[in-house]
């Protein structure tokens, strides 16, 4: 692809006209001029059919499903095994069966709801988890997914509205339950199929002790091969409900995101937007949690392409043992593991020798100058004699990589791009919409944007005067930048929250457009694409009575140099902003280097508290915020330099990387005083 094709991508094309208050209306160029798709690859209606098809054209040639067996407690094997679709298929269908024959999951009326019947799962990724997925989908039984990350309270709220009477659970998550149910928080739980019981007998006969039935997982299994063959199953219909969705918020309590087949189904057309074809051949490493909605879109793209999947091993540490092992050719995943991959590989190349950093580094400006020219990622040279090594590391076949649920940073989406030869594509979605909303496209080397709507949604974007938002907007530069709240329209929206029909109605409203609650950007030059840059709810004044944004300074913020996290922070009392960073450990090294001599790589966070580093910081981001027009009252004028990242352990992030505002404020209040001087 040339550089003359790259200037005419069109990610949008308008099929209706601005009205007051409004952008116009905006849908694939693809299908600008027909009907949004409302069924996806060969005619599949429902998750079972997308992987019943490829059962019936893979049921021995192909392997579906790779997992590390372990050895003992905490250590697996150094290599994966594999099971065909037509085991996969064995096993599903027996513990779908010994389901059905204990009748584990019986009808559960709910007033002013629908009647389902329910099977939870409270698990890491294992392959149990997407077998129990699979089982119970082939019974029309929905998945209600929990996750300790959510919370306890969370756990605790789901397992009350959902009134779930069994529960598929690894050992890991075995004492969580126990503490709930000596609290009688477990409400209508009363069987536990347990994955990897003999880890944790003792706890398995507390829980038989509080009245609970305890099965372990392969004898669910056993049963329905035993005695459940002459059972009748139940496949599942289009608007069937999949999947209740629990979504992690950032305030207060989860909302359970009812999920239909075939809003998950029709949203599978993001592989063939983005530009990608995969094959049996492929091989996708499954990381991000199944009780993500990416993850459980992009599972479903394997189903209906019949790629082998392979779970990673648990431990996000040891991914790359899993890279090694695994050899994939794909793997999706959210901002920090590209960090982490980033940092993995340069930390490795700071041990070359400086002549060879030199000549990589160099080799890798050419590579991006031509990636930005021309959208090509090959280099025959350069790849074999320079970047060989380092694409080797993660099992040399790494060909496509998607990232969501925040911005990358496109120094890091270059490098990797043209390190790995990999194509790296962003998408942003959320749960309400099966997490493919917008999507960029192979071969686009242009970064910090979007892409565009699929083939199954249109969006529009509605006015925020309040915060400057509207279909008007123009750049420093007087360039057109529509800005608004998302709005998106079609048949990948979910069917409305889960016994909550007033947050439903706010969500979407009469003519069938959800609001998103992001504040997006269209880039005309660039085909129509978007930006994600604010949130229309977190807000607030202050002493000044001037609105602030956070996390529209944070995105800003975000691309200094000397910031890896940062959470902003203001009271309506006080009339500047405060801000808590943990800090680039690379960028911060060097200036200490500069500025005092006994520094070393190990030591740097004992100058946390340093007021030199403090200041350089604040005069570095107040540069940079001018620069990319912020206004003086949103830039911080002090800072708390963070020992520790911002993580899902700490709860200070959710599991999409978006700040818990009320979780950091409580966590950092020691702080927050000390740097607006209030005592006590």
């Amino acid at each position: 692809m040339g550089a003359s094709l790259l200037k005419n991508i069109s990610y949008g094309t308008y099929i209706t006209q601005n009205k007051p208050g409004e952008t116009g209306v905006l849908k694939n160029p693809n299908v600008a001029k027909t009907e949004l798709r409302e069924t996806m690859h060969l005619g599949c209606k429902t998750v079972w059919e997308s992987f019943e098809i490829n059962l019936k054209k893979n049921r021995h040639k192909y392997n579906f499903l790779g997992y590390r067996k372990k050895i003992k407690k905490d250590v697996l094997e150094k290599k994966y095994t594999w099971i065909t679709y037509e085991q996969a298929n064995e096993i599903i269908h027996n513990f779908s069966r010994g389901l059905n024959f204990l009748n584990l999951c019986p009808l559960i009326n709910f007033d002013n709801e629908s009647s389902f019947r329910f099977l939870g799962i409270y698990s890491r990724n294992k392959k149990e988890w997407l077998l129990s997925y699979l089982g119970a989908m082939r019974d029309s039984i929905t998945i209600v997914t929990i996750y300790d990350t959510l919370g306890d309270k969370a756990v605790e709220f789901i397992l009350e509205q959902s009134q779930v009477t069994t529960v598929v659970i690894e050992v890991k998550s075995l004492k969580k339950m126990y503490e709930l149910a000596k609290d009688k928080k477990t409400y209508n739980v009363k069987n536990l199929i347990v994955i990897e019981s003999e880890d944790d007998l003792e706890t398995c006969q507390n829980l038989e002790s509080l009245g609970f039935k305890i099965y372990y997982w392969e004898d669910v299994v056993n049963i329905g091969k035993e005695k459940g063959q002459n059972i009748e199953l139940k496949k599942p219909q289009p608007d069937d409900i999949c999947i209740i969705n629990y979504t992690s918020g950032t305030t207060g309590l989860p909302k359970g995101v009812k999920v239909s087949h075939n809003s998950i189904v029709v949203n599978t057309d993001v592989i063939e937007v983005i530009g990608l074809y995969p094959t049996p051949n492929d091989v996708y490493l499954s990381y991000l949690p199944y009780a993500h909605i990416m993850e459980t879109l992009i599972i479903t793209v394997v189903f209906n392409h019949g790629v082998q999947v392979g779970i990673y091993n648990g431990n996000a540490g040891k991914l790359q043992e899993d890279f090694e092992l695994l050899r994939p050719t794909a793997i999706c995943a959210v901002p920090r593991i590209f960090q982490r991959i980033y940092d993995g590989i340069n930390s490795k190349l700071n041990k070359y020798p400086s002549i060879l950093k030199k000549i990589f580094d160099k080799a890798l400006e050419i590579k991006i100058k031509e990636y930005n020219e021309t959208g090509i990622l090959k280099n025959i040279l350069f790849d074999n004699l320079i970047f060989n090594k380092v694409r080797n590391s993660f099992g040399g076949r790494l060909r496509f990589m998607l990232v969501g649920s925040a911005p990358v940073d496109p120094i890091i989406l270059n490098f990797l791009r043209c390190s790995l030869s990999c194509e790296v594509v962003e998408g942003y979605g959320q749960t309400e919409d099966i997490a493919g909303v917008l999507l960029t496209r192979t071969f686009d080397p242009v970064t910090q944007h979007l892409g565009g709507p699929g083939f199954s949604c249109e969006i529009k974007l509605r006015d925020v005067p309040e915060l400057g938002y509207t279909s008007k907007s123009i750049d420093e530069k007087g360039r057109s930048r529509p800005s608004g709240e998302l709005m998106v329209r079609g048949p990948i929206l979910f069917k409305g929250y889960f016994r909550d029909k007033e947050k439903t109605e706010e969500t979407i409203d009469e003519d069938g457009w959800m609001h998103s609650g992001d504040i997006a950007m269209i880039i005309p030059e660039h085909g129509n694409a978007l930006k994600i840059i604010d949130r229309v709810k977190n807000i607030f004044k202050l002493q000044q009575g001037e609105y602030i944004s956070p996390e529209k300074i944070e995105n800003i913020l975000i691309g200094n140099k000397y910031i890896e996290q940062i959470f902003i922070y203001g009271d309506s009392l006080q009339n500047y902003l405060i801000a808590f960073i943990n800090p680039n450990r690379n960028a911060v090294i060097e200036f200490l280097k500069n500025t005092y001599n006994e520094i070393n790589n190990d030591n740097y966070k004992e100058y946390f508290d340093n007021d030199e580093l403090k200041k350089e910081i604040i005069k570095s981001i107040s540069i940079y915020g001018k620069s990319n027009d912020l206004k003086g009252f949103e830039i911080p004028k002090k800072i708390h330099l963070c020992k520790e990242r911002f993580s899902i352990e700490n709860q200070i992030i959710t599991p999409t990387m978006k700040i818990r505002r009320h979780v950091a404020k409580k966590y950092f209040m020691n702080e927050i005083n000390k740097l607006y001087g209030i005592k006590g």
